[in-house]
């Protein structure tokens, strides 16, 4: 049996839906409403507050929109977890989002793996299923991660990427 890593209670998937349901309710807007509002169906918007459906960015950033809770970053940041990955390091999130894309220099020496960024997506497909308990949405949301991540090679301006240690 596998275990699926978004249906816990503390899991981020399973808050973003928890707090658009109370704050739905508290708007006192019928799921009708804020599909809406959103530019969905009723029946996105019922999977969303019931955690069986992935938010994406932008359902994120319209909700912090409609709702303005958090200072209108609520569902950004519940967002941002839920890409984060169950078992990932707290500081990957911020390195992905926020250092790499502004590096000038990237070094990185892995001798069994090719990096990350320079992985094709069949490549990292592969990686992904032989892991422990990956169901197929699993691997394939991390696929999608990985080659968003390395579209940086694609526009960033100057960046060095270094495979292997300096001699």
């Amino acid at each position: 049996m596998s275990v699926d890593p978004f249906s816990g209670p503390d899991s981020p998937r399973v808050r973003f839906g928890a707090e658009m349901r109370r704050l739905r309710e508290e708007a006192q807007l019928s799921q009708g409403a804020v599909a809406a509002r959103l530019g969905c169906t009723q029946t996105q918007v019922s999977r969303l507050e019931a955690a069986t459906r992935t938010p994406s960015k932008s359902d994120a950033e319209r909700l912090d929109r409609l709702f303005g809770a958090g200072g209108g970053t609520l569902f950004t940041g519940l967002h941002r977890r839920i890409l984060a990955r169950p078992g990932s390091p707290d500081w990957f999130t911020s390195w992905a989002e926020e250092i790499e894309p502004a590096a000038l220099v990237l070094r990185s020496w892995d001798p069994l793996l090719v990096p990350g960024l320079l992985q094709t997506e069949s490549y990292a497909r592969h990686l992904f299923t032989h892991g422990p308990r990956a169901t197929t949405d699993e691997v394939e949301e991390r696929v999608q991660a990985r080659m968003r991540r390395g579209q940086i090679l694609d526009y960033a301006d100057g960046l060095t990427l270094i495979t292997c240690p300096s001699k």
